[in-house]
């Protein structure tokens, strides 16, 4: 089954050890020279990020944190999103649509209470369309962006000590890389 798309994709992963370690481990890696990402660490939270100069305009950012969840165990929550200044952007772009969509609305309201066209009322689904091509364009730059947000992914399985290579599928057998 094909996992729906979603705004700032999360997951979870449960930790044997304190988080401490855990952070410890990823400030170690990503100080490393061999590390494929750059990073910060403080305390309990951190992100991770492709280095300056192999970013994007699409390359996600990876937020970091350890939780309890309802069971008392400690837990490493990450969350994907784009650059802050592009969310930013997508949020005040889906803001202006949707204030001129729902402004057109209630003025093409007040023309029809008048007795005229409300020709203006066209704004909303108009609006609604937009929106949807937004949305799309966010979904097809999370595609395009997956081998980052792969790799960034591996960067943190690698220092929680859950790294699997056979979620690659070049490792896997049949692939050429046996």
């Amino acid at each position: 089954m094909i996992p729906h798309p979603r705004m700032k994709p999360k997951f979870v992963i449960p930790l044997e050890d304190n988080g401490e370690q855990v952070m410890q481990r990823l400030d170690m890696l990503l100080k490393s020279d061999l590390c494929p990402a750059m990073g910060q660490v403080l305390k309990e939270h951190a992100y991770v990020a492709l280095p300056r100069d192999r970013r994007s305009f699409l390359s996600p950012y990876l937020n970091l944190s350890v939780r309890e969840n309802r069971a008392g165990e400690k837990i490493l929550v990450g969350r994907f999103s784009p650059h802050p200044h592009v969310w930013t952007g997508f949020m005040a772009t889906y803001g202006a649509i949707g204030f001129a969509g729902l402004g057109g609305l209630v003025y093409g309201w007040a023309q029809t209470l008048i007795g005229q066209p409300g020709t203006l009322m066209w704004a909303f689904p108009v609006s609604l369309a937009l929106i949807a091509f937004v949305w799309g364009a966010a979904v097809i730059g999370q595609g395009l962006s997956a081998d980052e947000m792969y790799l960034l992914r591996r960067v943190v399985d690698r220092a929680a000590g859950t790294f699997d290579d056979s979620s690659n599928p070049a490792s896997r057998p049949g692939n050429g890389s046996s």
